[in-house]
């Protein structure tokens, strides 16, 4: 069973899922929110090994821009991709979206089990709406 999850990077989708796991009885850790944000009932954790323990390592949407930083407005510092790769629980199941092709092959290669949850039509296309009616 899933106990620990770790929400690493993101905007406040991210953030509303973490309020919701924890919410549930996940023990939460929220990685990357450290730069003036309301974290309400949220703590962020600043210990990146324990973050990197959890059982389910949800990162953000798009997972990265740049392709070698995580997605990640609210953090003080860059958080680097490489950095956090190695690092990974391998029997951790990780969750993002939009995850590049190269990314997913250094999951693979390190034998970490992942799933992009843009590519489940339902969360793509309700995704999708609010991002068209911001631009």
């Amino acid at each position: 069973m899933f106990e620990n999850v770790s929400v690493i990077g993101g905007d406040l989708r991210q953030l509303t899922v973490a309020k919701l796991l924890k919410a549930e009885g996940y023990h939460v850790f929220l990685y990357g929110f450290d730069k003036d944000i309301q974290l309400e009932t949220l703590e962020c954790e600043t210990d990146k090994d324990l973050v990197l323990s959890a059982d389910i390592v949800i990162l953000p949407v798009p997972v990265t821009f740049d392709g070698n930083t995580i997605n990640s407005p609210y953090a003080k510092e860059p958080m680097i991709i490489d950095d956090f790769l190695s690092e990974i629980n391998p029997s951790a199941l990780v969750f993002g979206g939009q995850i590049q092709p190269n990314f997913q092959k250094a999951l693979e290669d390190n034998h970490i089990a992942y799933r992009d949850y843009l590519k489940r039509e339902e969360l793509s296309i309700k995704n999708a709406v609010p991002t068209a009616l911001v631009i």
